[in-house]
């Protein structure tokens, strides 16, 4: 797989997304362009080798693997990632980042768009990107306030 250079993803339209997206190459692409798969695994396999590259592989789910040169041990490519207990096929986890990254996640979009049959699933993963996300926003507060921006303070959140 060769590498493009991407986009600032926050300014991806809808149509640039399915171009980086529309086949599973495309996905694990995207994915290690971002940092979400590894280019190669960090650990050695069982033997402790550290030779490995990703194969096809028609009885995987994502359709690839992490093989060892030397060895020939396989490894999925979403071990020690993001994606490494999830259930749901690659392209329904970027979907929900893409529109959760967009504000165009309501349930109802997330339940058509990604095909999620229940919608525990939804929460689950908005729950998960929400943990992910916010030590990072309690640590680097954007700031509310400055020219052209009207702050408003909701009384009814202050107690004695």
């Amino acid at each position: 797989m060769a590498f493009t250079p991407l986009l600032p993803f926050d300014s991806f339209t809808d149509r640039e997304w399915v171009e980086h997206t529309n086949t599973t190459e495309n996905i694990i692409e995207f994915c290690q362009n971002i940092g979400l798969i590894p280019i190669s695994p960090t650990n050695p396999c069982a033997k402790q080798h550290n030779n490995w590259y990703m194969g096809a592989c028609a009885r995987s789910r994502d359709k690839y693997l992490w093989r060892c040169r030397t060895c020939k041990t396989t490894r999925s490519i979403r071990d020690g990632t993001f994606f490494s207990k999830s259930k749901l096929e690659l392209h329904q986890v970027v979907d929900l980042l893409f529109y959760w990254s967009q504000c165009n996640d309501s349930h109802e979009h997330l339940r058509r768009h990604c095909k999620f049959t229940r919608e525990s699933i939804i929460i689950e993963w908005k729950n998960f990107m929400r943990d992910i996300c916010a030590p990072y926003f309690l640590l680097h507060p954007p700031p509310i306030d400055g020219v052209g921006h009207i702050v408003k303070i909701d009384e009814s959140s202050w107690t004695k």
